[in-house]
């Protein structure tokens, strides 16, 4: 909702909460690392990062949108996540899952550990709704982008062998979709943000087979800004059609 320079203040997220409170459609925010963790930056107002968390779920989460939404809040260890939701809708289960783009390092390894394991707990509850339901397909919403290089493996390993995998720290959430990628059978669309580069493509290996109904799906991010459209159709063999919608204006205001 905003960069990682711009101030945490109580006022700016609450006027970012009215800007959002304008959309007519429901709203579901999964935060990114943009909202609150990078909020500790001088830049940005030097605060205390779950202070900032706490903030933005106490002005985001307060009101349940027209959705039938299940949350993660309010249950046991991980009961503060009340970001991680999911709803079904068409025999599709869609699911938000806190995962932001911070390495482990910068943060602190239990911080990052803390957020990732709530994460996990969250995406065995979506697929466990999703396997008992029959679902026709998995939209995941998360802001990091765990995948950020892919193409055809052999290339990568001979042009930059360090590329290949999973990005460093987020390794057993892979594990864990992995998992689940192997007893669900129907299509899953990762749906990140976090590298600002629309692409849509399979980054996903399994050893070294492609798995192949998992789709990736990045959204436009600056200093392009646009957006992604999709349509959900449970009869068809695909269920999620992409469409990235292009905002001329945008487009003129990146060329000056």
């Amino acid at each position: 909702m905003k960069s990682g320079s711009s101030n945490c203040s109580d006022e700016d997220l609450l006027r970012l909460y009215a800007l959002n409170k304008r959309f007519e459609a429901p709203f579901v925010l999964t935060p990114g690392d943009n909202d609150w963790f990078d909020c500790k930056r001088d830049v940005a107002g030097g605060w205390d990062r779950l202070d900032r968390l706490d903030k933005l779920r106490e002005i985001f989460y307060r009101e349940q949108p027209a959705l039938p939404l299940v949350s993660q809040g309010r249950r046991g260890r991980f009961g503060d996540f009340v970001e991680n939701v999911y709803w079904q809708d068409a025999g599709v289960v869609f699911a938000a899952v806190h995962l932001t783009g911070m390495s482990g390092a910068e943060g602190g390894i239990d911080l990052h550990n803390d957020i990732q394991n709530a994460a996990i707990e969250w995406l065995d509850e979506v697929f466990k709704v999703a396997n008992q339901n029959g679902a026709a397909g998995v939209f995941l919403a998360t802001q990091a982008d765990i995948y950020p290089f892919s193409g055809e493996r052999s290339w990568l390993v001979a042009e930059c062998p360090a590329c290949v995998g999973v990005r460093k720290y987020y390794e057993n959430f892979h594990q864990a979709l992995l998992k689940h990628i192997r007893e669900f059978e129907n299509p899953i669309l990762f749906a990140v943000g976090d590298t600002h580069i629309f692409r849509v493509d399979k980054p996903l290996y399994d050893g070294d087979d492609l798995v192949e109904h998992f789709t990736r799906v990045e959204g436009f991010g600056a200093d392009n800004i646009h957006w992604v459209r999709i349509v959900v159709r449970p009869e068809t063999r695909q269920v999620f059609e992409i469409h990235q919608e292009i905002i001329p204006e945008n487009i003129e205001k990146a060329g000056k």
